[in-house]
């Protein structure tokens, strides 16, 4: 059964805040400083974000640079500059909206930030009203650990009172997504400079918003994978679907696809309630689709096999009519 998501966990900067460089007018603006550097907004014109990614300067080293030029002690110093003198106007309204459209359908929402408190101070935390009223609020800093690792998303699984698989996570750093995946959480990465994807994702997740063709494509093959309801697969494929397995063409057409789901997946057999399965919708884009598994069988000696699987749909008539599947990692935990 495909699980709908119950909360929305929000990283601050660069999610529900605006991106820094877009705030950067606004700052300079305010300060008085010369702040030099776009980022992503004028790469030609910003010689350390050029560098930054060619892979020769460091994130932390490409802002540090950037601030100690404009005349602030550090980039801390700049970033809580931001918080402090910008006020409302630092905070995404696309973030915000959801946030509201969240907490009036009974999503509960929460915040997981690495440094918010040790940059702007938790007085102005707490003080500041886009920043209350949340069901779950962890600071990192005040752990003493930093995502990606796995504490302050575990403490933020406590204060919802969800199971992990239940809360989606939005953060813009990528080994920060993957820390909130590896606890079990529904990771999305969010573009900075355009997070209508991110949001719109999200909004599915939870029930915000109808799902798109090519999430209930996936959710339709997560059921008839989780049941092994061989006649629901098959419904998927078009008539002249073609399969490949790690590169390899294994069936053209459906009764050979048939075949495969029965002799290679085992869809012959009867549901197990020892398995579980979740496929994910990695991206979407016409008529492509890019889609990750995981499953987990328990033995009958309590073993757990574990298998990860990514896939790239072709889609025709809203059915698959090319399906690759890639890779096969199984990794078995004693009882």
């Amino acid at each position: 059964m495909t699980i709908v998501a119950k909360a929305l966990l929000f990283d601050i900067g660069d999610v529900v805040m605006r991106s820094n460089w877009d705030m950067l007018n606004d700052l300079a603006a305010i300060t008085g400083r010369t702040i030099v550097g776009r980022g992503p907004l004028d790469p030609d014109n910003d010689p350390a974000w050029q560098r930054y990614m060619a892979g020769t300067l460091s994130a932390a080293d490409y802002w540090e640079g950037m601030a100690v030029a404009a005349g602030f002690a550090d980039r801390w110093s700049m970033w809580r500059e931001m918080c402090v003198r910008l006020g409302a106007s630092q905070f995404d309204q696309d973030a915000l909206d959801l946030i509201a459209d969240a907490r009036a359908a009974g999503v509960l929402v929460g915040v997981l930030s690495n440094d918010l408190v040790a940059i702007a101070g938790r007085a102005w935390v707490d003080a500041c009203p886009e920043l209350a009223g949340f069901d779950a609020f962890v600071d990192a800093t005040e752990l003493g650990v930093r995502k990606p690792a796995p504490e302050p998303y575990l403490a933020a699984v406590e204060q919802f009172g969800l199971p992990a698989e239940e809360i989606v996570f939005l953060d813009d750093t990528p080994v920060c997504v993957e820390g909130a995946r590896a606890v079990g959480m529904i990771g999305v990465h969010v573009d900075p400079i355009d997070r209508s994807v991110a949001f719109a994702r999200a909004r599915q997740v939870v029930g915000l918003s109808e799902p798109s063709e090519a999430e209930r494509l996936v959710r339709a093959a997560q059921d008839a994978y989780q049941a092994r309801d061989l006649d629901a697969a098959c419904a998927l494929l078009h008539p002249d679907v073609i399969v490949h397995w790690n590169g390899e063409q294994v069936a053209i057409g459906l009764d050979a696809a048939r075949r495969f789901l029965i002799d290679r997946l085992g869809f012959d057999a009867p549901a197990r309630d020892a398995y579980e399965l979740r496929k994910t919708l990695r991206s979407a884009s016409g008529d492509t689709v890019c889609v990750e598994w995981e499953s987990n069988h328990r033995r009958a000696d309590g073993s757990i096999v574990s298998s990860r699987r990514a896939e790239f749909w072709l889609l025709r008539y809203g059915r698959l009519i090319e399906w690759h599947a890639y890779g096969d990692r199984r990794e078995t935990s004693a009882p």
